[in-house]
């Protein structure tokens, strides 16, 4: 018992002695006569002038309390006159007690007014010396540091703030304005890190010098809520918590809970984004949406994903992406923070792809004496990016649409390493048929290299021509294999470069815009003597079989053998087209293989008698879009007469030689 009250009286006695201290604290000391001192310790500290206009004050129950107005810390010298930061208002308060068991609980800090303004100029900026420590870290008697103690703080309440942030290198300013920031109890200690709540909100202006007034943007405002986030020292475990963001009219939830945060710091949870307007959320980003083809695109954007995040990787699962009409759904990752590997399974419901694309530009009426169009200007290839890439995955769309065409069931996987890109062998059905293709593009050496081959088999070549170039110049069932190669560093050069070899089978189709048969009937009639024939329907050319071998040689296809059959005619040659162009420039040679009987009139195939052992030249020129198909007469001309002569030749020959044998043989 005398021990007890020999504590007693030692502890009476020493509050005592602090409250009397306290008394005479507040009674004797005027924190005023010092404010000299204090702005002569900051310029030995920071090198900069610290200016206090406003009265000091100083309270001591039930808080050892500091409060402050009107202050002033200026820039370091060469960043100008502006002062670096300003503060209206400002107060702190300590517990005495607690200090002596060396805990420090400090009462809310109160911030009112505060401005900071940064400047940037590449290496160099105005806060710099103020982040270097200027001493080494203090420790303790024992050796701690003061960290290792406890730390409480009431809350922090920051109101009628700002930041502003310029960059005088790329002429640019960031502001944040209309700071509030309001938390509740924040403590640090071995067993527990944790804020019991937080409230932050303010508006973000993004702008250069460039632009001009009508095209600055508007202020974009934001929040960060929180109930609460506590981090157990002891357990390495983060909390269960709930993360509210709201940037202008788009609010976003993050729950995330961790563990192991002092090895591998694995954080899981999930993100929640309600439908909103993608181009609305752009433009209060500060972002201009592109213009695209479909003004109702980026209308609709939602997700929801969970998480999975280490210090090397960060893992998306149960992923549901919506985007207008389109609905992603699937995993994705980064497999590797610190080179950005990024891994891919996602399932597409359907995407149209010509939605987003730029409006096409709309062709000017062209006046006789127009100057020729300008070459459009060659658009480089991302070469440094494409080196950097690191990324493999699969991606299966149920419909997408590109350049007007239409894949279904598409299979398309794609490993991306160095600046090896290589996507396929993809797999879809195309208009009734299948499509299978490989892609490679190799940006590692000093010219990129592309290889292409694909390959289409039993698909609507009239809907597929008709989709890719709006024509209806061809039609039927076509297998077409497409084997070349490219080099460049532009898009066009990579165009202009391709070389490669092209075969293409169409079965039971039809040439629109094309009559070979007409033009056959026309040659008939010139070779009797008569009136061409008045066509009576369009002009069409249905055949039975198309094949077709060539060779593409800087954007020209070279046609080494065209092989054409219908019911009644038979067509071979070869030629070339320009795909840059479209101009076409055929030599055909058209033999008749079946004469309708004299009967058939009707038939399609009428008109044709006088050609049944004549092969006739016929020469496609103009462009894919307005062809024209002739004769050469003057070869069929010759390549006729040429024949006759050879009849009578022969009938003479026979008749001379008959005349002979007959008197020979004594008749």
């Amino acid at each position: 018992m005398r021990i007890v009250r020999i504590v007693a009286i030692a502890a009476g006695a020493l509050i005592a002695l602090v409250v009397l201290g306290a008394i005479g604290l507040l009674l004797f000391v005027d924190p005023n006569k010092y404010r000299g001192q204090i702005q002569q310790a900051a310029k030995e500290h920071t090198e900069r002038t610290l200016v206090i206009r406003g009265k000091l004050g100083l309270k001591v129950f039930p808080w050892l309390a500091l409060s402050v107005n009107d202050v002033e810390l200026d820039n370091p010298p060469g960043f100008g006159t502006q002062p670096f930061m300003t503060v209206q208002n400002a107060s702190i308060g300590v517990k005495l007690l607690p200090l002596l068991a060396r805990k420090l609980e400090i009462s809310r800090i109160s911030l009112d007014g505060v401005n900071v303004n940064l400047i940037s100029r590449g290496e160099e900026n105005n806060w710099k010396d103020l982040s270097e420590p200027k001493t080494p870290e203090e420790k303790t008697p024992s050796g701690e540091t003061p960290s290792q103690g406890s730390l409480s703080i009431e809350g922090v309440d920051l109101s009628k703030s700002s930041l502003v942030y310029r960059d005088e290198l790329k002429k640019s300013t960031t502001e944040l304005t209309n700071l509030e920031l309001h938390t509740g109890t924040l403590e640090t200690n071995p067993a527990r890190t944790a804020i019991a709540k937080l409230d932050f909100s303010g508006s973000y202006l993004s702008r250069n010098a460039e632009q001009k007034a009508a095209e600055q943007p508007k202020p974009l405002v934001f929040s960060v809520r929180t109930d609460g986030v506590s981090l157990d020292s002891a357990a390495h475990t983060l909390s269960p918590a709930k993360v509210e963001f709201k940037v202008g009219d788009t609010a976003m939830t993050l729950s995330l809970a961790g563990e192991k945060m002092d090895t591998d710091q694995v954080i899981t949870g999930s993100v929640a984004l309600p439908t909103t307007s993608a181009r609305k959320l752009l433009q209060s980003l500060g972002i201009e949406p592109p213009v695209t083809r479909d003004s109702r695109a980026l209308s609709a954007l939602a997700l929801q994903t969970n998480f999975r995040m280490t210090k090397k990787q960060l893992q998306l699962s149960a992923l549901q992406l919506t985007l207008d009409d389109t609905r992603v759904q699937g995993s994705a990752g980064i497999d590797d923070l610190e080179t950005n590997a990024i891994s891919f399974d996602l399932n597409v419901n359907a995407i149209n792809v010509d939605r987003y694309r730029p409006p096409e530009e709309k062709a000017a009426p062209q006046k006789k004496a127009a100057t020729p169009p300008a070459a459009k200007t060659p658009t480089p290839l991302p070469l440094e990016p494409l080196r950097k890439l690191d990324v493999h995955g699969n991606l299966r769309v149920g419909s997408a649409t590109f350049s007007n065409l239409v894949f279904t069931d598409v299979v398309m996987p794609l490993v991306a390493k160095d600046g090896h890109v290589h996507l396929g062998p993809t797999q879809a059905h195309l208009y009734g048929g299948t499509y299978n293709g490989d892609i490679i593009l190799d940006a590692r050496p000093v010219q990129a290299q592309l290889s292409l081959n694909e390959h289409v088999h039993g698909t609507d070549i009239g809907a597929l021509v008709k989709a890719a170039v709006d024509s209806s110049r061809l039609s039927g069932r076509a297998d077409v294999n497409v084997a070349v190669t490219g080099v460049g560093n532009t898009d066009q050069a990579m165009i202009h470069s391709l070389n490669g070899k092209i075969d293409a089978n169409v079965k039971q189709g039809a040439l629109n815009g094309i009559d070979i048969t007409y033009e056959m009937q026309r040659a008939n009639a010139l070779l009797k003597r008569q009136l061409p024939p008045q066509r009576t329907g369009p002009a069409r050319t249905a055949f039975n079989a198309l094949q077709m071998n060539g060779t593409l040689d800087k954007g020209v296809l070279k046609i080494d053998s065209l092989v054409m059959e219908t019911d009644f005619l038979k067509v071979r040659g070869g030629g070339t087209l320009d795909t840059d162009s479209e101009a076409i420039n055929y030599a055909l040679v058209t033999s008749v293989n079946k004469v309708p009987a004299s009967g058939d009139r009707a038939a399609a195939g009428s008109g044709l008698d006088a050609l049944g052992t004549v092969e006739v030249p016929l020469t496609i020129t103009g462009t894919l879009s307005s062809p024209t198909v002739r004769p050469d007469i003057e070869a069929l001309a010759k390549g006729r007469l040429g024949q006759e002569v050879k009849e009578k030749a022969g009938d003479l020959v026979k008749k001379n030689l008959g005349d002979k044998l007959k008197g020979l043989l004594g008749h």
